[in-house]
């Protein structure tokens, strides 16, 4: 199997650049292919495999933050360390640029000392850099990112959008051995929230639909029946996936194509309300210091942002940033759950974010998505009259936080590195043993270095239930 060499514009070895450091991504997973040839994935999926030879795998493992660039570079730099005779020189001109993401050049990597570099903070500067060659994102981005930019369901969960309710799709030891839709659907009726149960269940955002396929199988034929179950989605090329797997696991179900920030249903209409990682979707709107500071809009729609924050009464964190972003939408979304909800109904969101502070872009593959600012979205919710309840994600499903799994960026990398092979690689949390078992043979050339425990601070948070 041949790979081209991509055409990009290489990074000048010269002048301070010489004098940096560099550290391989700690979550790389290197397959030792042969004897004498090693693989390895750069991050964007555009690009080939990268081959090496001995030499070029010696290079990579040199990278540990100790050699300087120039260091590096006359040590290997006039060397073939590549299947298609690339030198040193060549890989080093061209790892670090944010399509390839093998490795970082600095001073100091992101998290200030090297055995604590993590890869979430490393990709985000990847994904800045690689923000910078499209188009500036307008506030309405995200919807049309989400109506008219996936035309597709496949692989979009595997490499654009990855939730954690994908990756625990299926039974799995992070879980005592269920999917994340059967622990959630224990947990909904320890709760007593499917006692009574509901009549009218609505999951906005659902992906391809597994939560409720998983769901049915704790609810038996009794519990599900008379339940009728919506999804209600923006991307419409999901809906026809989440309809079918809902009603071969036996739900009474159908689709709405449409917006959650303007809910096409009734009032008081629905029992409960479902929403896994939608929040960070919703509208944003980038609201400048002086217009905070003034409370001027320089839109009409800054203006309703503007006003919906004196309405609530909100007590924003000082002093303002140049550039603040608000979730808008999210707080609208709140808005139309209090009007669509029953007496008595509730509504699980589920979204990272957090606490204190102004939300920060995250970057994805084709569109930027914001944390939510859980502070500011409680207290809408209580000024509503819900009667909130708040508490990290791990925590509402009793997730045992010492459980190690593979991070996403790893299995990224695996996943391409087998399908180079003619195998498939489903995308989803393994713990180390059911990584192994997954791999089968190839188990033993695979250094995987991307297990993690998951982080006591996620900031995945549920809210509110309505009385």
């Amino acid at each position: 199997m041949t790979f081209p060499a991509p055409s990009l514009q290489p990074l000048a070895l010269e002048g301070e650049i010489l004098q940096q450091r560099a550290w391989r991504m700690p979550d790389l997973v290197i397959y030792q292919h042969g004897d004498q040839e090693w693989w390895v994935a750069p991050l964007d999926e555009d690009l080939p495999l990268v081959r090496l030879n001995r030499m070029g795998a010696s290079l990579l493992g040199a990278m540990d933050g100790r050699l300087s660039i120039g260091a590096l570079l006359e040590q290997f730099g006039k060397w073939v360390c590549g299947s298609n005779q690339e030198t040193g020189r060549w890989f080093l001109e061209r790892w670090a640029l944010p399509r390839y993401s093998l490795c970082y050049f600095g001073t100091e990597p992101p998290s200030g000392h090297s055995v604590n570099a993590k890869w979430d903070l490393l990709l985000q500067k990847v994904r800045e850099q690689w923000h910078e060659n499209v188009a500036i994102e307008s506030e309405e981005h995200l919807t049309e990112f989400h109506h008219k930019g996936i035309q597709s369901h496949h692989g979009h969960f595997e490499i654009v959008e990855t939730t954690v309710s994908h990756l625990l799709r299926e039974p799995c030891e992070a879980l005592h051995g269920l999917s994340y839709g059967q622990l959630l659907a224990k947990t909904l009726k320890q709760l007593g929230w499917w006692s009574p149960k509901p009549q009218r269940v609505v999951e906005v955002g659902a992906g391809l639909g597994y939560l409720s396929q998983e769901m049915a199988k704790e609810f038996s034929r009794v519990e599900r029946r008379g339940v009728e179950y919506i999804f209600l989605d923006l991307t419409r090329a999901f809906l026809q996936s989440q309809k079918a797997l809902a009603q071969k696991a036996g739900w009474d179900a159908r689709i709405l194509n449409a917006n959650a920030e303007q809910l096409p249903l009734a009032d008081a209409s629905v029992d409960l309300v479902i929403d896994n990682e939608n929040l960070a979707d919703m509208t944003p709107v980038h609201l400048s210091k002086e217009e905070l500071e003034t409370r001027k809009g320089a839109t009409p729609e800054h203006q309703q942002s503007l006003d919906l924050i004196q309405q609530l009464r909100l007590n924003l964190d000082t002093p303002y940033p140049d550039e603040a972003i608000f979730n808008y939408g999210a707080i609208q979304f709140l808005h139309e759950l209090w009007r669509v909800l029953k007496p008595g109904g509730r509504a699980l969101l589920i979204e990272f974010g957090i606490d204190s502070g102004w939300p920060d872009p995250v970057r994805l593959p084709g569109h930027t998505e914001y944390e939510v600012q859980f502070t500011y979205l409680r207290h809408a919710a209580r000024w509503l009259g819900f009667r909130e309840q708040y508490c990290a994600l791990p925590q509402l499903l009793s997730i045992r936080r010492d459980t190690q799994v593979l991070c996403t960026g790893a299995a990224y990398a695996i996943r391409r590195l087998q399908e180079a092979e003619g195998k498939t690689f489903a995308v989803r949390a393994y713990t180390e043993s059911e990584l192994r078992h997954t791999l089968g043979e190839i188990s033993g050339l695979v250094r995987v270095v991307g297990l993690q425990s998951p982080d006591p601070g996620e900031t995945r948070r549920v809210s509110p239930p309505r009385l």
